[in-house]
């Protein structure tokens, strides 16, 4: 009975071994050319539980199979540091500047709570320092304490500010404590997600392009979360339905945020400036749209981070999603995310000084 147990636990190994080599793929392959692995890479903090629980069953026997969980879980050192960080790096920052980036959401926490007058948004801004400051899915409203001059008069260290509208009233948003010299933006078609940069001058011989990043969501409205609760449940025509509802948004997102990182990675490439590229990439460590963006850039989380660092505030996609990567010009002195619960994403933000 032990042997057949044995065996039959090997088997399910192999099996698990084989899923996490195929999310391994998922950063290298394209999910417009062939999309299935991308959902591989969305279950890789899972396949890698599963191979760690097998590689502990196997050194307790113990036993030679442990070499294929153990052979398995090295080969991904490189996915398994971007998304956990074991040892905290963070550095004294003396030089340098504050970067933060946030999805506001909609600012729908203070509207929510009718907190126009005093927001806690800002109360936050004020608390991190922060000299640069990237908002996603924020509201371009003319006037108001949450509008972007709003924003910039409550904060009085930042004195400039970009947008780009997505919608007639929501956006991006760039402020600054320095000046932005030059602005532009990258639109994607049949997309109404973009990503802005601006050209900051940060000191009189030190010029820097900040990008400022929203790729394309899932479009997963709160209610499609009911599938994966009811899946244990049973199955009916409707729960069906509803799974391919839910694989086919998954499956659109990958393949346009695919497309949309190609043409930011084109364009970063052809910075005459050291750049820094934050925002939400609405996919995880393990996908193609960020090891594209990401390129030789460095990620401020693998830096100087520690933990996980979620930053999304909800079931899929989990894990980190937003993101502070530069250039190798840039000293990274710290990351943090900052567990707020002002939207349905948490803001991180890095100290930065450039060499």
């Amino acid at each position: 009975m032990k042997k057949f147990f044995s065996k039959f636990g090997f088997t399910l190994n192999i099996g698990a071994s084989f899923l996490l080599l195929l999310a391994y793929l998922a950063p290298f392959v394209p999910p417009d050319y062939f999309w299935p692995l991308a959902f591989f890479g969305l279950a890789y903090p899972y396949l890698l539980l599963v191979n760690f629980i097998f590689l502990v069953i196997w050194i307790l026997q113990p036993s030679r199979k442990l070499l294929l969980p153990l052979i398995t879980l090295l080969l991904g050192y490189y996915n398994f540091t971007n998304t956990f960080q074991i040892i905290p790096k963070t550095q004294s920052h003396q030089q340098g500047f504050e970067i933060l980036s946030f999805n506001v959401h909609g600012f729908k926490s203070d509207l929510r709570n009718k907190r126009t007058n005093t927001p806690k948004v800002l109360e936050y801004f004020k608390s991190t320092g922060a000299e640069i400051i990237c908002l996603q899915e924020a509201t371009l409203s003319k006037t108001g304490s949450l509008s972007p001059q709003g924003i910039k008069d409550a904060l009085p260290g930042i004195k400039y500010y970009q947008l780009a509208s997505m919608s007639s009233n929501a956006g991006s948003i760039t402020f600054s404590k320095y000046p932005i010299i030059n602005l532009g933006e990258i639109r994607f078609s049949g997309s109404s997600n973009l990503v802005l940069f601006s050209d900051i001058k940060i000191s009189d011989n030190q010029t820097i392009r900040i990008y400022n990043c929203h790729l394309q969501s899932y479009s997963i409205d709160p209610d499609d979360y009911s599938i994966i609760d009811s899946l244990g449940a049973g199955s009916n025509n409707k729960q069906i339905k509803e799974a391919r509802k839910m694989t086919y948004k998954l499956k659109t997102g990958f393949e346009m945020r695919a497309l949309q990182a190609r043409k930011v990675a084109d364009h970063i490439r052809q910075s005459p400036y050291p750049v820094i590229v934050c925002g939400d990439f609405n996919d995880t460590p393990v996908s193609y749209a960020y090891h594209k963006v990401r390129g030789e850039l460095k990620d401020a989380f693998v830096e100087a981070g520690w933990g996980i660092s979620n930053t999304y505030n909800g079931i899929l996609p989990s894990f980190r999603i937003d993101y502070i990567l530069c250039n190798q010009k840039f000293v990274v002195r710290n990351y943090k995310r900052d567990r707020v619960y002002l939207s349905d994403h948490f803001p991180v933000r890095s100290h930065l000084f450039l060499e």
